[in-house]
């Protein structure tokens, strides 16, 4: 049986084709997590309604039990137009992580198998692969791409809307929590005490921390702006923190060079911090949103909260998100509107010296004391 990893293919045996996924975990299907089949064009535009867990359409049919979901699919009974279907695993309403099905086992055509381990992932939605058409023949791509915000998130952005609430439970009901388990992302020091991170990478968490090589402490939200997807926390009990410098002056430059510094992946890219470059290639985010940019350096789950620096050593803006379906194209929140939301929060950061230029190796040096890795946890 051929192993998959992501971005591996295969040719499936015919247009009548079939799929197996498991977990570890004995519940994750059914109660807690589901699957969902999306038909779509090359561009991932829908073309029919999706295929939800327990939901069948013409094309398709499930069976199985709950640690071990099947699905047969008639690939030439597929809506007029498609040329994609999307397997998608998600938590029912975006409540938590998908780590908490501990690990994914596909097989396809008992010819091919895909295992992804799920333990380290923050997402609560993961697009693990999908059936396309070339010459013809339908084929199998493996994939990871993940939506923080679960399967309806992922829907708006290919202008699919659906309801990813369990079909017998009310999605904030008692008894479904929306609470998220635990949750990794990246924070940077804006004041001895004070550090600068996403909102989202905290949002309903009862229990934070801040680690580094240096050491782990307990920290307090201070304030949030969840429009703008910005937290500032103040750290307890520590040594004064080193703070990053912004860069002085308004704005930066289309193609500008940038560096992203964060802890993408955490406990499976290993511990330090890693440094990617790339360059401003928008200076709008989506529908024109004049609060982000745009940039190339890659970024992963984990990656929320880094700063994105200049040449110069300041930082320009802060990763907040990217487009699961398109090849880095990352967003972040503008230096402008955070040294906005902490004038607010009356936090008065440093300036970069002007005319300094670093190498990327010098900057990663300079800034890994200011950065942190956020530990959000509920008991």
């Amino acid at each position: 049986m051929k192993v998959l990893t992501p971005g591996a293919n295969i040719t499936v045996s015919g247009v009548k084709t079939a799929w197996t996924l498991g977990s570890s975990n004995a519940s994750a299907f059914g109660d807690y997590a589901a699957v969902a089949l999306l038909p779509v064009t090359e561009k991932r535009l829908p073309t029919g309604d999706p295929a939800l867990f327990q939901i069948s359409q013409k094309w398709m049919e499930w069976s199985g039990a709950q640690m071990s979901v099947r699905c047969s699919l008639d690939l030439s009974e597929l809506p007029g137009g498609t040329e994609r279907v999307l397997l998608v695993v998600y938590t029912f309403a975006a409540a938590g992580p998908i780590s908490e099905l501990n690990d994914l086992r596909l097989q396809i055509d008992n010819q091919a198998e895909l295992a992804l381990d799920l333990r380290n992932n923050c997402e609560s939605a993961l697009l693990i692969g999908e059936f396309y058409t070339r010459n013809r023949l339908w084929k199998f791509r493996a994939l990871a791409e993940g939506s923080a915000y679960g399967l309806a998130a992922m829907g708006r952005r290919m202008n699919i809307d659906i309801d990813d609430a369990h079909p017998s439970r009310r999605p904030n009901s008692d008894v479904f929590p929306r609470a998220r388990g635990s949750c990794t992302g990246t924070g940077f020091a804006v004041s001895p005490n004070h550090v600068m991170t996403c909102a989202h990478v905290i949002e309903g968490m009862q229990q934070l921390h801040i680690s580094s090589f240096v050491g782990r402490y307990r920290a307090e939200v201070v304030v949030v702006d969840e429009r703008n997807d910005i937290a500032l926390l103040r750290i307890q009990d520590c040594p004064a923190l080193s703070p990053v410098c912004f860069k002085e002056g308004v704005g930066c430059a289309l193609g500008e060079s940038v560096i992203a510094l964060g802890f993408p992946m955490a406990g499976l890219a290993g511990g330090g911090v890693h440094v990617t470059q790339g360059g401003v290639s928008g200076l709008f985010g989506l529908r024109n949103d004049t609060s982000l940019l745009q940039f190339t350096a890659a970024i992963q789950p984990g990656s929320s909260g880094s700063p994105l620096f200049d040449s110069g050593g300041g930082v320009i803006a802060m990763v907040t998100s990217t487009l699961p379906d398109a090849q880095n194209m990352n967003f972040a929140v503008k230096a402008g509107l955070l040294l906005a939301f902490l004038d607010a929060c009356q936090v008065s950061p440093a300036k970069s010296l002007a005319g300094r230029q670093y190498s990327t190796s010098e900057m990663a040096r300079e800034a890994q004391s200011s950065l942190w890795r956020i530990e959000a946890h509920n008991p």
